[in-house]
């Protein structure tokens, strides 16, 4: 009996590592002031899903120049690409890109990816 206790706690542990969702860590970009930079993030537009920002841009650092899908160039139904994101550091500071990955429609549903990205923007 005591062995089936044990064990079960060890397949619970280990599932619960399997399972558990990632926390995701922002990845840095370090740009100086007055320059653009480029986030390039992966998408399927045939799914209905695309990119938003999570939470809105801080607009004294930073400035949205232009949002574009580009389709992979392939002949494959349902084929994926990229979305391509264009910002230009406005002045000194740091500041965080919060994306989600959703179908716009569907409220209230959690966001199928995330994506952090923390600017280090120097003089």
């Amino acid at each position: 009996m005591k062995k089936i206790i044990l064990f079960a706690l060890v397949f619970a542990s280990l599932a619960s590592f399997c399972f558990a969702e990632k926390s995701k860590q922002a990845k840095v970009i370090e740009v100086q002031a007055g320059q653009n930079f480029t986030i390039i993030l992966k998408a399927n537009a045939t799914t209905g899903y695309q990119w938003q920002f999570a939470k809105p841009l801080d607009e004294n650092l930073i400035q949205l120049i232009s949002s574009k899908y580009l389709a992979d160039k392939t002949n494959l139904v349902g084929a994926g690409g990229k979305q391509v994101w264009i910002f230009k550091a406005l002045k000194a500071g740091q500041t965080n890109i919060s994306f989600k990955y959703v179908r716009p429609w569907e409220k209230n549903t959690r966001p199928q990816k995330q994506e952090i990205y923390m600017v280090i923007i120097q003089q």
